[in-house]
């Protein structure tokens, strides 16, 4: 029987991608599932792309550029390539701008877009509808999630052709030896401090200046805290004024390593998780009677694919990944309410819930858990359990790869179900 070859398109920098996705790929290419398929990856992008890459374990594979952040421009290159490995039977996309190279370079061959994350801007999911409109062969796509579903369903994108493949975790990379070298790096002085980590899984999303008064609201209640963000993080220069202004600049610390929460969060005790997801599609709705209008749904997506990659802003709210490693790791989640929240934990069972915006409510809570050590170990252990029965990266390979064999077969794409279970219900959730 002929074995089916699957090429991944992968651009390992782009804003909807990150590391948490490419670690997804490698997880795939080494499953037992992997083994019933020839799995070939294609890296769009320069060297730093190709190191990621191979730091987060996709060691076999080429590379190919993406001129500007743009991989559609290496249509050229990927065709050479193409030519060169022979007939593949899928190209499996990581990103939508690698389904509108995969379009460009192979339209007769099936694809398969695996979204990790929501859109940056409506006029993204114009350019996902367009490109499904004008499919030549059998095109289906992946959200991570329900509320990823949802936010591209909002954006335009078809749901019918959407189905929710629930990421995995290799959770041997939580690097749990490393607390007392992480916490030494940031200047955390004793064993009782509490370390909060910013969980993101795009830097830019993170206003800083919000850590910076949780920060301060922590210290006047006289909590000893060190809060961790992203190093990407906007306004950093006003967080900074922010924490010196509150008497704990050193308290404030910007660490690049958080788009890989495997490597920081054993330093960690907090997870939180900021942003509200409920008005995303508010943000970037269009107005008028333009929107209903096929020559402006077109002229969005041309936009989208012609102008410059478009960036997360502060307070949007892209992945479940984040969310996914922090229970996986065991630490106690605080998070503002919103869908993705409301999809992965369970207020008071697996993590702690505030309404969004509220610096007051988030210190509280800090409070409560720091003062009851045995509801922290409760949330923490109820998390870690639920992470670890539901989000294996074996299951995401098997489900992968039957997807792979319904598409090519032309059947109906049917990714199982989560069970309902314990303090998260993972599924069900719409």
């Amino acid at each position: 029987m002929k074995r089916i070859r699957i090429l991944h398109l992968i651009d390992p920098a782009g804003p909807l991608v990150g590391p948490g996705a490419v670690a997804m790929l490698a997880d795939l290419a080494a499953s037992s599932a992997a083994r019933r398929v020839d799995l070939l990856a294609l890296i769009l992008g320069g060297s730093g792309a190709e190191n990621l890459a191979r730091d987060l374990g996709v060691n076999s594979h080429d590379r190919a550029p993406a001129y500007g952040g743009r991989p559609w421009l290496g249509v050229s290159a990927v065709r050479r390539y193409l030519a060169a490995i022979g007939p593949v039977d899928l190209l499996h996309c990581w990103s939508p701008a690698t389904l509108a190279l995969a379009t460009l370079v192979a339209p007769a061959t099936p694809r398969l877009l695996t979204l990790a994350a929501n859109p940056i801007a409506t006029s993204q999911g114009q350019w996902l509808r367009l490109l499904a409109a004008q499919s030549q062969a059998p095109l289906a796509m992946l959200p991570a999630s329900n509320c990823i579903k949802r936010a591209w369903a909002e954006a335009g994108v078809d749901p019918a052709i959407m189905h929710v493949l629930r990421p995995g975790l290799d959770l041997t990379r939580l690097q749990t030896d490393q607390r007392a070298s992480l916490r030494r790096e940031w200047g955390v002085r004793s064993n009782d401090t509490t370390v909060i980590a910013i969980m993101t899984q795009h830097g830019p999303c993170v206003d800083a200046t919000r850590a910076a008064h949780v920060l301060a609201n922590a210290a006047l209640s006289g909590l000893d805290v060190v809060l961790v963000a992203p190093a990407e993080a906007a306004r950093r220069a006003a967080a900074r004024t922010i924490a010196c202004g509150s008497q704990a600049p050193d308290r404030l610390v910007f660490e690049s390593r958080l788009a890989r929460p495997w490597e920081v969060l054993p330093g960690c005790d907090v997870a939180l998780v900021l942003g509200d997801d409920t008005r995303s599609g508010e943000a970037e709705a269009p107005s008028g009677r333009a929107a209903t209008q096929p020559l402006a749904r077109a002229a969005a997506a041309l936009g989208a694919l012609l102008g410059r990659p478009r960036q997360p802003r502060p307070g949007q709210v892209h992945g479940v990944l984040p969310m996914l490693w922090a229970a996986a790791a065991g630490k106690i989640i605080i998070a503002e309410a919103g869908y993705a929240v409301a999809e992965i934990v369970e207020n008071g069972k697996t993590a702690l819930v505030v309404k969004p915006g509220d610096n007051g409510a988030i210190v509280q809570r800090l409070r409560e858990v720091i003062a009851d050590p045995h509801r922290a170990w409760s949330l923490r252990d109820t998390a870690r359990s639920e992470a670890y029965s539901f989000f294996s990266c074996s299951r995401f390979a098997e489900g992968a790869v039957a997807v792979y064999e319904q598409i090519l077969a032309g059947g109906e794409i049917a990714v199982p179900e989560l069970p309902l279970t314990g303090g998260l219900a993972f599924a069900g959730r719409t």
